[in-house]
């Protein structure tokens, strides 16, 4: 009888416990009337970001996941060691990264306007954006029942004069300093800000950003995506004679990625060229150029992989994401890279490919 009475207890005490913890936790809310209080149900869940898109020069769209109105919106560049900046203390009033949030070094006035639905917020710059320069937009949006968020995002200067661009050259190999890169031919004129070099065995956190540097039609310039030894320059400016380390060319632009470790799988890879300015996803519309190899014994893609040459696919490049469509890496070493033939030519079905002796710069 005593087990019993203990046992009684003890489910008592874990009911009255899970009760109030229920109760603190629970969206509710009471009020008294005549009869007592009632208990009701609130909303205390703050609006979500589901999406955010750069339209053009002067304009950035967001969409909510519920219907909001707009509190405050404050947009200014982000300022190098200043915005990332984690300094704080009890002796200064505002933090430098917030106060360059919020405007004190500068800001880009900034009308807002709500769409029909109440969950599509578009933000319109009294003034353009500089193409690649990064901006953030600091703000704070509230539901109908006053629950607010408040948000501090980064963005990228938009860029509306995307060059036409070919992959001419890749090598996926490295060697004794000598690493993996990618040659291209200018088509058409155009700025490269906002344009992703990827793969899909490195993914999108490896990506390489292209800095927001000029460059005109029938100019070819190389991307090396290891800076391993000395003279890894970035020709950003008109000097075309500054990188010496290996693979630079004399009178080409090479531009370098910070990146220290192996890019590219070395056997079977999609690379993709994107707009990062349509949304840097691997959808097809972003996709301005894809080279795809493998090794000929291979079957299927790894998951990455599979994923862009669907994306090459899409966008009209490849006729078929099957990796043997892909050009074979067989005999791919330090000393030989895959070089497009028929530059002039359409790149539907991926133009073709074939292995030979490495020459960057040389097209």
């Amino acid at each position: 009888m005593k087990k019993k009475s203990t046992v009684l207890l003890l489910a008592l005490q874990t009911f009255f416990l899970t009760a109030i913890t229920l109760f603190i936790t629970a969206p509710l809310s009471c009020r008294i009337t005549e009869e007592g209080i009632r208990f009701t149900g609130g909303d205390y869940i703050a609006p979500v970001i589901e999406a955010v898109e750069v339209i053009d020069e002067c304009t950035v769209q967001m969409s909510f996941s519920e219907k909001v109105k707009v509190s405050s919106v404050v947009v200014s560049k982000m300022l190098k060691e200043i915005s990332e900046s984690m300094e704080h203390s009890s002796s200064i009033e505002l933090s430098p990264a917030i106060a360059a949030a919020g405007g004190q070094y500068g800001k880009i006035e900034a009308k807002a306007e709500v769409s029909a639905d109440g969950q599509t917020v578009t933000y319109s710059l009294q003034e353009a954006c500089e193409v690649g320069q990064a901006y953030e937009i600091f703000g704070t949006v509230e539901d109908n029942t006053g629950n607010s968020l408040t948000f501090c995002l980064p963005f990228t200067g938009f860029n509306s004069r995307v060059p036409e661009l070919l992959m001419t050259e890749v090598q996926i190999k490295y060697s004794k300093g000598k690493g993996e890169f990618v040659e291209f031919l200018v088509k058409k004129d155009g700025n490269l800000g906002g344009l992703e070099l990827v793969s899909g065995a490195d993914g999108d956190s490896k990506k390489y950003e292209f800095p927001p540097v000029e460059v005109k039609a029938g100019e070819v310039f190389l991307v090396h995506l290891r800076t391993a030894e000395e003279g890894c320059v970035n020709e950003t400016a008109d000097n075309l004679n500054e990188a010496s380390a290996p693979y630079s060319a004399a009178g080409v632009r090479d531009l370098w990625s910070e990146n220290t470790t192996a890019r590219f799988n070395d056997s079977s890879d999609v690379i993709l060229l994107r707009n990062g300015n349509c949304g840097g996803s691997a959808a097809g519309t972003a996709i301005l150029d894809a080279f795809m190899y493998a090794a000929e014994d291979a079957v299927e893609w790894k998951k990455g992989a599979a994923d862009f040459a669907r994306a090459a696919v899409e966008a009209g490049i490849y006729e078929s994401d099957e990796i043997s469509e892909a050009t074979s890496s067989k005999g791919a070493t330090y000393a030989k890279s895959f070089h497009r033939v028929n530059v002039n030519e359409s790149i539907t079905n991926g133009n073709s490919w074939e292995l030979g002796a490495v020459s960057p710069g040389a097209l």
